[in-house]
This record gives structure tokens, sequence and C-alpha cells, in this order.
């Protein structure tokens, strides 16, 4: 468990550090716009991410941005249920780019695409089946200098992350609805 601990805890810390803020990005992509798609894109991100490294490798490989794009942070709250009108909050963006924040209680059964239903309500109707979701994958790789931990131990917390559970099957994403973009991070 420390193992584990520690290295979530090295990983965040390392995406905190390569992070680009998500505003200075969208004002970017607002003043150079790049072509954009039908459809709404979810790209799913940490309370303290800056923007999300699955939407960073969208841009550069596709370079397209979706009509409406959706990012969305998963908070678990401290009490056991957190009811329905309370499940999401909706921030525009501008530009049709939105904030989108789940809470969930810790009995809740986590449900991305049932949470985005509740968004209607909000203002923000979402399509499911115009809808793509895209996750960024991480493979983990030990760094080259001595780290925080001893090699053995990111070579352990590698194998724990790769063996973890899948996040698309953990939030029940469509399984046909998922793109999911990689980068090794060392640690």
């Amino acid at each position: 468990m420390l193992t584990w601990s520690q290295g979530r805890h090295l990983v965040r810390l390392r995406l905190k550090k390569d992070a680009v803020p998500l505003q200075v990005v969208i004002d970017s992509l607002v003043a150079a716009p790049p072509p954009r798609v039908p459809g709404t894109a979810v790209f799913l991100r940490g309370e303290q991410e800056g923007a999300p490294r699955a939407f960073m490798h969208n841009l550069l490989h596709n370079k397209v941005l979706h009509e409406r794009v959706i990012f969305l942070t998963v908070h678990v709250a401290d009490v056991p249920w957190v009811p329905d009108e309370e499940r999401v909050k909706v921030r525009p963006l501008g530009h049709e780019f939105y904030q989108v924040d789940v809470y969930w209680g810790f009995i809740n059964e986590p449900n991305v695409p049932r949470a985005l239903e509740l968004c209607r309500s909000q203002g923000l109707p979402i399509e499911p089946m115009e809808t793509s979701y895209f996750l960024s994958r991480q493979r983990l790789v030990p760094g080259a200098k001595p780290g925080r931990m001893a090699s053995w131990r990111e070579r352990l917390f590698a194998a724990m992350v790769r063996n973890a559970a899948d996040p698309a099957d953990y939030y029940r994403l469509p399984t046909n609805r998922v793109a999911e973009l990689g980068a090794q991070i060392e640690i």
C-alpha cells in the first residue's frame, strides 16, 4: 500500500509539473482555431490537472476539435450518497468548451454517461450517440536517475498500474465510443 500511495503521489507531482493551464490552451485555440468536427468530445481531467493529456495528444495527432468539448472531473464526496440533483455542475468556459464536475458518494456507482444525462437540466444536452470519450493511458517507466523510491519499488508500482482497473469499465463508458491516447511517464 505504501508503494501504491507513494507512486500515485509521484505521478501526480509529475503530471502537475508538466501540466499546461487549461485556460491558456483554450485561449490559444480560440486565437488560432483548428477545424471542428461534429459531435461532443469528453476528456477526463484530474482535480488539479491542467489540460488533459488525451486532449493535448488528440490535438497533436488529429489536428481537429469536436464542435463541443467537455472536460470532466470526478469528485468522490465523504458522504455515502450524492442525490441526482447535486450530482453534476456545468461551467461554460466559452466557445463550446465546458467544465463538468461530477460528484459521487462512496456508495454511488460511478456511471459517467448517466451523469452526463443530468447536464440537460443545466442547459447542456448531450446526445449519447454523438459523444466520444477520450482517456489518457499512462505507461510508467522507472526513471534513469534515482528517484524518490527504490528502483524495485518503481518497477513494482509500474506493474501495479498496468494491472489496475480500466477507467472505461469503472466509469461504465460505452466501449465503442472510447479512444485511449497514451504517453510514457518517467517516475
